[in-house]
């Protein structure tokens, strides 16, 4: 059979691992010849779409001991690897944290081939043997050879390579499996002794030949070859056969077994299940890898509400078939609203697995259900569990039985378990679920309003199922139209909850639509924790008799989304008594924070505690699914979450109590914004106003390195802080944001984020009756536009400013606006009626009395006219100002400007046919910038010292500093930037070369 299309028909794109490298485009193959190139590719390749850090690339490249300088020949290698890789080169991504490669759909073999699987494995599940067979068929024939083959051998090429060649492995294993089922015993039997052979020592090829031979009526042969392998295991390897292999011999030995049938009771797998693969491998090996009577392998998954814990169980379960041949048992615990007595689950546990007398003592019952485990490989799935004790006595004592348990709750005092977390899906794999259930020609057809749908849904399985099945009902609604009604509504999870009330009540009304709509998710056993399993039997517990006596509109009503969501938040009021916090006013206030993600110490203030309390609050909220650690020290809400719990925080919480909190939030980001302005602009004058800023207590930031980690982090909040001081009228901090924010988002060239606040700034100044606060706010907005090319709007805005500063009688700020003014003109093409301009601000501020302020704008008018004067044609008058324009900058202390100033002589050296006198006051700008933290300026720095280089020959040099411009570009986002130095690069090399 031939390999499947790695991409789109129109596509053309290959990347392989699964043989000796394979880069392919449209054109044709992309040979790679360097060895070193090859390793980067396939070390990028190989954890795509993880960012891989320069340190931890260098070492793959360099096998663990990279040499001296290998950050410098790294940035060569990819720089080479780009141009070897044709229009495919710009693939390699460059970013603060590393480098990627960017694929897309089917591009990677092994993708390919993880799709494959998967598909096959899920016909296995479904019974579709065929299927299955023609699915793992087609992953195979992708393999071209050894994995790898043509990269150089090291400790991470040589563990990718057994990685994938025990893929191989396992997928040949699994086919032959499904081929003997299909009864094709006769023609697997040759292929099975081959593989036998080449790995003698492995026990599952062996027994799947023991099975095909007894399926093809060669009985005795199957027990020969048992005696065989045997044998070269004791003799060999020392050891006996395991139990897959002992189980496959008895079962060739049985002939008459009273036992009874093994439980198959787990609930049907979902077809439009997706993603989670590689957790799903990972826990398949913790479940078979003990052997017996060691102690169990028991797994914790755990998550918040609707991520899919059960569906996740199931499917490990039914792929685990058949490794747990006598038996897969699933029981519900009942979960925080009906949480079902230990006793009780033990007694349902043993009447599967055939146990007909139950003793009525809780010890004797316990024991009698591990002495009934003994020996046994049976899998027991607990769904929802509520905390350790409630699962206890349904521990088996040893292996080979294993458990598997579902929880909203991390279970930490359960000795010996392994945790897993499930997270939100993907956006490629929500897409893809999506896909599943209403098919992908609708979802192809419609990508920009199937982005939107994931977003709302946030990646949350059950919401995405909802959507999903309300699409499949009606075939002919567009994606489009169910987005525009989720966006009509405002608020994602009421939008997402009304799809499903609506299907609830007509149920009630008439049983038809809930039917057909939730059949994917709830009679398919949609496994999501609470609503989807109703049906249960009643538990002996008063709670569960009480919830179990609802009408049935009241469970209508109840959604399979807010409905265990709900549940979660109701559970923090039973915990809260007697801690210092709150648990579930916490949860509302901490929805109130801006920004994806928040601090411990944004906690603190929000809450109105020590960072001991909020840290108590926060670990509880996170070891209960409803926050999450999304790195470290950092946690961020899930966005349906955020908003249940704003709900409940409109709801319960007194707006002045819900201002005070968020109030609290917007005075910490000032606090700490306004301190690490003073390290990054410490010269910049400030306003009479200003003094009212709190200073933070004690100081954050022990230097301009740490303010900026803490800026870096917390910028998407501080930009949400600012809007939410003007919503609710706190005019001073909206006001003050935006001022002790500016050097920050200028250094890093995001200064474009800045214009709302800006411009919010603006109105809360005149709020305030402060017009030199309106004029610098002005200021700093135009400074905004003229940083976008948007020059007419930043001269307007410079004029803007004026009244306002005329207004204050600050007539040296006036100065400033018309001067700001004319550097826009410069900016703008017009050098010469800009250099006219500044020449005649300059000679004003002369004449005026010296002052701090006056200084400092001295230093930008003389930048600015430096720059017209070149830009006019007058270089030498540029360069006789430049000694005084140095002097004056070292002065006043201002560091971005000197470093400007240094790199523009340096360029105009060059320019002008000095190279040699341009490079040491590049070199001085270079140095300047990065002690600042700027990497735009760099870059430009970089950019110019490359072009210097390159003017004396040192073609080596420029090359270096042109392709460590370029990655600070594309991390900063300036793509086109990055492409003239690509280009810029390429023309050197072919100089190099000709």
């Amino acid at each position: 059979m031939s390999g499947p299309i790695l991409s789109g028909p129109m596509s053309g794109t290959r990347f392989g691992i699964l043989g000796p490298l394979l880069v392919e485009d449209p054109a044709g193959p992309r040979p790679i010849a360097a060895a070193r190139q090859r390793a980067v590719l396939a070390a990028l390749l190989l954890t795509a779409p993880r960012t891989v850090a320069a340190g931890e690339l260098a070492e793959q490249v360099w096998n663990l001991e990279p040499p001296a300088g290998a950050a410098g020949t790294l940035h060569s290698y990819l720089s080479r690897l780009r141009a070897a890789l044709g229009p495919l080169g710009d693939r390699i991504r460059t970013h603060s944290s590393g480098y990627t490669v960017e694929l897309h759909d089917g591009e990677l073999d092994i993708e390919v081939f993880r799709a494959l699987r998967n598909r096959a494995r899920a016909a296995m599940t479904r019974g579709d043997l065929e299927s299955a067979t023609a699915s793992y068929s087609e992953a195979l024939a992708l393999w071209r050879g050894a994995p790898l083959a043509d990269v150089p051998s090291g400790p991470w090429r040589d563990d990718a390579v057994r990685y994938w060649d025990e893929q191989e492995l396992q997928t040949r294993e699994e086919l032959f499996e499904a081929e003997v089922r299909l009864g094709r015993a006769a023609a697997v039997v040759p292929q099975l002794r081959v593989l036998v052979a080449e790995n003698p020592f492995r026990e599952r090829p062996a027994a799947l030949l023991l099975g095909a031979l007894a399926a093809d009526g060669r009985r005795a042969e199957a027990l020969a070859e048992y005696q065989r392998v045997r044998r070269v295991l004791v003799e060999e390897a020392g050891i006996e056969p395991g139990e897959q292999l002992k189980a496959a011999f008895l079962e060739i030995l049985r002939e008459d077994d009273d036992r009874p049938a093994a439980p198959r009771l787990l609930p049907a797998d979902l077809p439009d299940f997706t993603g989670r693969e590689d957790q799903l491998a990972a826990l398949a090996k913790v479940l078979t890898a003990p052997e017996p009577g060691n102690p169990p392998a028991v797994v914790v998954v755990t998550g918040p509400g609707g991520i899919g814990k059960t569906s996740f169980a199931v499917r490990l379960g039914q792929r685990l078939r058949p490794d747990f041949p006598d038996g897969q048992v699933f029981v519900r615990l009942g979960g925080l609203r009906a949480p079902r007595r230990p006793t009780e689950l033990v007694a349902e546990v043993l009447r599967a697995l055939g146990v007909a007398e139950i003793p009525g003592d809780p010890d004797r019952r316990t024991a009698l259900l591990r002495s009934t485990l003994a020996d046994r490989r049976v899998l027991l799935v607990l769904d929802d569990a509520t905390d350790p004790a409630q699962i206890r006595r349904l521990l088996p004592a040893s292996a080979p039985a294993a458990v598997v348990v579902t929880s909203r709750r991390r279970l930490p005092g359960l000795a010996g378990h392994v945790p897993v977390e499930l997270g939100r899906l993907s956006a490629e794999q929500a897409a893809a679920m999506v896909g599943n259930i209403i098919g992908a020609d609708r979802t192809a057809a419609e990508p920009e309003a199937l982005a939107r749908l994931v977003e709302a849904c946030g990646g949350l399985p059950i919401a995405l199922r909802i959507c999903g099945a309300r699409l499949a009902l009606r075939r002919g609604r567009s994606i489009a139209s169910l987005v525009a009604r989720l966006e009509a509504v405002g608020k994602r999870l009421e939008g997402i909850d009304a799809l499903h009330q609506e299907a609830a009540a007509a149920s009630v009304e008439g049983g038809v639509a809930l039917h057909q709509e939730t059949a994917a998710h709830k009679e398919a056993g949609a496994h999501e924790e609470t609503a989807a399993h109703e049906e249960a039997e009643p538990a002996d517990v008063a709670g569960g008799v009480a919830l179990r006596e609802e009408s049935p509109a009241a469970d209508a009503e109840r959604s399979a989304l807010r409905g265990p969501l709900e549940e979660s938040y109701l559970a923090l009021n039973y915990g809260a008594a007697g801690r210092d916090v709150d648990l579930a006013r916490a949860f509302r206030l901490l929805s109130l924070i801006g920004g994806e993600r928040f601090s411990l110490p944004a906690a603190a203030a929000v809450l109105d505690v020590d960072e001991f309390d909020a840290d108590s609050a926060v670990e509880h909220l996170v070891q209960v699914s409803l926050l999450e650690a999304a790195a470290p020290d950092r946690f961020a809400f899930h966005p349906l979450i955020q908003e249940l719990a704003r709900e409940h925080a409109a709801a319960t919480d007194a707006d002045d109590a819900r201002s005070a909190a968020v109030g609290r939030w917007t005075a910490w980001c000032l606090a700490g914004a306004a301190a690490a302005d003073r390290l990054f602009d410490p010269n910049r004058p400030k306003l009479a106003w200003e003094e009212w800023i709190p200073d933070a207590s004690p100081a954050p930031f022990a230097d301009r390195t740490e303010a900026g980690d803490w800026f870096d982090r917390e910028s998407a909040g501080l930009l949400e802080a600012a809007a939410a001081a003007m919503a609710q009228d706190d005019f001073a901090t909206a006001a003050a944001l935006p001022m002790v924010l500016l050097q920050s988002f200028r250094t890093r060239g995001r200064v474009e984020e800045l214009e709302e606040p800006l411009r919010a700034g603006v109105e809360a100044a005149v709020k305030l009756g402060e017009p030199e606060v309106a004029g610098v706010q002005l200021n700093s907005l135009a400074i905004v536009y003229g940083a976008l090319g948007r020059f007419d709007e930043a001269i307007a805005t410079f004029a803007e400013a004026v009244p306002h500063y005329e207004a204050a009688g600050l007539a040296e700020r006036v100065a400033q606006a018309r001067i700001n003014a004319a550097i826009t003109v410069a900016q703008s093409g017009r050098p010469g009626e800009a250099a006219e301009r500044l020449t005649a601000s300059l000679a004003e501020l002369d004449a005026l009395p010296t002052t701090p302020f006056l200084a400092s704008l001295r230093v930008s008018v003389m930048l600015a006219l430096t720059e017209s004067l070149r830009d006019s044609g007058q270089p030498e008058a540029a360069l006789e100002l430049y000694p005084r324009l140095l002097a004056a900058a070292e002065e006043v202390g201002d560091t971005p400007r000197l470093a400007i100033a240094w790199g523009n002589l340096g360029k105009l050296h060059a320019k002008n046919g000095r190279a040699e006198e341009g490079i040491p006051c590049i070199d001085k700008a270079l140095e300047l910038h990065r002690f600042i933290g700027n990497r735009d300026g760099e870059g430009y720095a970089l950019w110019a010292l490359g072009e210097a280089r390159a003017l004396l020959g040192q073609r080596d040099h420029a090359r270096c500093a042109w392709s460590e411009a370029r990655e600070i570009f594309l991390t900063l986002g300036r793509h086109g930037y990055a492409a003239d130095l690509a280009a810029s690069i390429a023309e050197l090399d072919e100089a190099a070369q000709g």
